[in-house]
């Protein structure tokens, strides 16, 4: 059975970057017949903001977007989430590092908006030295391929492209690439929609479900909603929230954003008659999934 997801982060309000992707996952599941659940990704506590998660829930609702279960909170997982550390460590998939963010800048190369890491602690690493994370331990060379619905296989060398990367910090929090792999596992998840800015998140997680044994779900990675300016919108970026009192207008400009072709006797109608709609006719040839986000 298809079970699909949206998991917003409660650092503030959804923009409207944020609602393309829920309306996306949202139909996608429903265009299937899947289920549709609510994940709130809150591991970072110091980004939380004291009743975001409401503000985000009550959002959706106003948009028709109704959830299939009752919303994970990835804080409440933690014990979970440490059972698979020693899981990781058992199989020398994972390895100690003391590196400092100076140390890190030496021992890595900046390539595409990132820090690729050298692997430096899994050769020099010593017991005397401070942990600060346990990294996954890449093998060379280390070719992930994944199967987008819009873009077909896609393929990269990890080792090339992201070097041994976090997935628990020492305090025992689990790095976003891991907490979001256990919980897909743990909830079944069988289809990923998400941004386009992800898709190097998504063969991360790929990997990682790769030595876990777990199954690697279908993505779809939608393009991204950009400011004036050419930037993702996003809340670094000072995206603002929707407009709340015009849900119905904020569901049709997704859609249409989306290349939905929304009939014009629909858009007279109530937001549950649209999103029926938008659910039987979804059609992601249309969204140009394709188009690179220059």
């Amino acid at each position: 059975m298809y079970v699909g997801r949206f998991a917003p982060t409660p650092s503030g309000s959804l923009h409207f970057g944020s609602v393309v992707t829920a309306i996306g996952s949202y139909c996608d599941a429903k265009f299937n017949d899947g289920r549709w659940i609510i994940r709130i990704d809150d591991l970072d506590e110091e980004r939380n903001i004291d009743g975001a998660d409401t503000d985000i829930l009550r959002t959706l609702e106003s948009l028709g977007l109704h959830w299939d279960a009752q919303p994970i909170y990835q804080s409440r997982q933690k014990k979970y989430y440490g059972e698979w550390l020693h899981a990781l460590s058992r199989k020398d998939d994972v390895y100690p590092c003391s590196c400092s963010r100076k140390t890190l800048r030496e021992h890595s190369v900046f390539k595409d908006g990132d820090w690729i890491y050298s692997g430096h602690c899994k050769f020099h690493f010593t017991e005397n030295q401070t942990i600060r994370n346990h990294r996954f331990n890449l093998r060379q060379p280390c070719t992930i391929t994944i199967n987008d619905i819009g873009q077909g296989l896609i393929a990269e060398d990890l080792y090339v492209t992201s070097g041994d990367f976090v997935v628990f910090k020492a305090d025992g929090t689990p790095s976003y690439h891991l907490a979001s792999v256990l919980d897909d596992h743990r909830l079944g998840i069988t289809h990923v929609v998400r941004g386009r800015d992800l898709l190097r998140s998504s063969l991360r997680q790929a990997e990682l479900q790769r030595a876990l044994g777990q199954m690697t779900p279908s993505f779809l990675h939608l393009p991204l909603v950009k400011n004036e300016a050419g930037q993702k919108l996003s809340k670094q970026n000072k995206a603002g929230p929707i407009n709340a009192k015009a849900p119905k207008k904020v569901l049709i400009d997704a859609l249409r954003f989306l290349h939905q072709n929304l009939p014009p006797e629909l858009l007279s109608s109530s937001i549950e008659e649209i999103l029926i709609w938008a659910s039987k006719h979804w059609d992601t040839s249309t969204i140009n999934s394709r188009q690179a986000d220059n």
